[in-house]
């Protein structure tokens, strides 16, 4: 887990057990899995002074929160341009004032332009320190989940971001889809794999195949971090998605001439429409907003403002009995199993459970655990029944237990009792 050193903006504010307003906490934290000195941190927004690179966090906790009572989470993250603090900065995302009283806890990390990916970097896959997803999933999150007083339940955690951050949203969700139960894009990165993109990629500031690997000769891994690819994953989370058609509102004036948002929203929103698609082809709930606008924060808040009106915490299915669910993570938690590969996957992997039966496509050695059942170990492609959960106060498999009677054996003084099975006549 990573090692955090924290920043209150007030005293003692876990400990405390009186409500109060809401309140922004700042995290510093360091990771095993991305090494600041080699990430490209953007500079910080109107009015905050510059600052050394590090990975920071902003926390908002909710009016009343004392450490004692649990709030929903909502994860919100940064563009490719940005930082942890600018969806709270007044100038850019003005969140205290957009959701003044907002009822759940807000988590912004900074994702610096890390695009919420382990870099392919010629098959290094993150191990040079560049493993930004598995930061996210197995660092903050579960540091998110132990520090702060979070209600459980997928309806409680909801993920959203806009630009970079609306691609980093579907994906995390994609790949933690029994945590989070509503995931929001704005203005998103949603479609990898449409034939221009890995060009206009490259006018970001990183290649295309330095981060998902060669569309072709790594196609298994721009697939298994496509958004669009992935919508199985989603078939029981509540989705939005809005984005611009590339025309400014004359109410924003200096976007009149913004030609860059301009150029890049008719292309996000082409993306979106890519992902709605395959979202309505299976059936999932997914709410799409097209409007008029271009690629900058005036829309942006918008959009958030938009999405606080669908609402981040609704009922959604919590354990649905059936799943789908692909990867090329080399180890992750599908719903209420975990896998963990021998090797990194050298293809998608798709896991497929209906009731008590999990199949598995795809190559490699993986060992299955969770759901309170023993761990098994199989080779991919595979089809079986899931071990029988074990019993949780002696950790052996549950076994029906065979009802007991009660015999009297013998007579007069030798009569005594006897503990048998019974036995049907």
């Amino acid at each position: 887990m990573a090692a955090v050193a924290i920043v209150l903006c007030a005293a003692a504010i876990f400990e405390s057990s009186s409500a109060r307003a809401s309140q922004l906490v700042s995290w510093t934290l360091t990771s095993r899995y991305v090494d600041p000195a080699k990430a490209q941190f953007n500079a910080p927004p109107p009015g905050v002074p510059a600052r050394a690179p590090a990975l920071r966090v902003d926390v908002l906790l909710p009016d009343g929160y004392n450490g004692i009572r649990a709030f929903p989470l909502l994860m919100l993250l940064h563009g490719h341009g940005d930082a942890f603090d600018y969806w709270v900065n007044p100038q850019k995302g003005d969140l205290l004032d957009i959701a003044p009283h907002f009822p759940g806890i807000v988590v912004m990390p900074d994702a610096a332009q890390g695009w919420y990916t382990d870099w392919w970097d010629g098959g290094a896959r993150g191990t040079d320190g560049r493993a930004w997803e598995r930061y996210f999933l197995d660092e903050l999150m579960p540091m998110v989940m132990s520090r702060l007083r979070i209600l459980p339940g997928r309806s409680n955690h909801a993920i959203a971001g806009l630009s970079m951050g609306g691609e980093g949203a579907i994906y995390l969700a994609e790949q933690l889809p029994g945590y989070f139960g509503a995931a929001a894009s704005f203005s998103g990165v949603l479609s990898l794999q449409r034939p221009e993109w890995p060009i206009g990629f490259g006018t970001q500031g990183q290649q295309f195949q330095q981060v998902f690997g060669d569309p072709q000769a790594q196609r298994f891994y721009v697939t298994g971090h496509n958004p669009t690819a992935l919508t199985d994953n989603l078939r029981y989370t509540r989705l939005f998605v809005r984005a611009g058609d590339g025309l400014a509102l004359p109410v924003f004036p200096n976007e009149l001439t913004n030609l860059a948002g301009a150029v890049s929203e008719v292309e996000l929103a082409a993306h979106a429409i890519d992902f709605v698609t395959e979202a309505n082809a299976r059936g999932e709930d997914v709410t799409y907003q097209p409007t008029t606008g271009v690629h900058d924060w005036p829309y942006w808040r918008l959009a958030l403002q938009a999405a606080l009106q669908w609402g981040f915490f609704k009922p959604v299915t919590q354990a649905p009995p059936s799943w789908t669910y692909a990867t090329v993570r080399k180890s992750g938690r599908a719903w209420d199993l975990s896998f963990s590969f021998a090797r990194p996957p050298d293809t998608v992997e798709t896991f497929v459970r209906q009731g008590d039966r999990l199949s598995a496509t795809g190559s490699g050695v993986v060992t299955i655990t969770g759901d309170g059942r023993p761990p098994f170990t199989a080779a991919v492609p595979f089809s079986r029944l899931l071990p029988a959960p074990l019993s949780r106060s002696t950790g052996r498999h549950r076994r029906r237990r065979a009802k007991r009677c009660v015999r009297v054996v013998g007579r007069g003084r030798h009569a005594h009792r006897r503990t048998v099975a019974c036995h049907r006549h």
